[in-house]
């Protein structure tokens, strides 16, 4: 099974990095309400884009900008 990797950066610098089943994302996108879904796609975030990605075996990455404790991140996510 495929596997999402996330990796969040901090002025460039890996801060932290793991990884999450896809499965997980199909469970996530059929569970989370839509007012959810919408937001993370306005935030360049699709679930259902990834989930597409891996059924057509094409490649997917995004990166979002966030501030977690204060502190602004980068945060990328890659189908591996």
């Amino acid at each position: 099974m495929k596997k999402l990797r996330i990796e969040k950066y901090i002025h460039h610098q890996l801060d932290e990095s793991f990884t999450v089943p896809l499965g997980l994302i199909r469970i996530l996108n059929t569970l989370l309400p839509s007012s959810a879904i919408d937001a993370l796609n306005q935030n360049g975030l699709g679930l259902e884009q990834m989930v597409l990605a891996d059924r057509l075996n094409k490649p997917y990455q995004a990166s979002v900008e966030v501030e977690e404790k204060g502190i602004m991140k980068t945060v990328t996510v890659t189908l591996m």
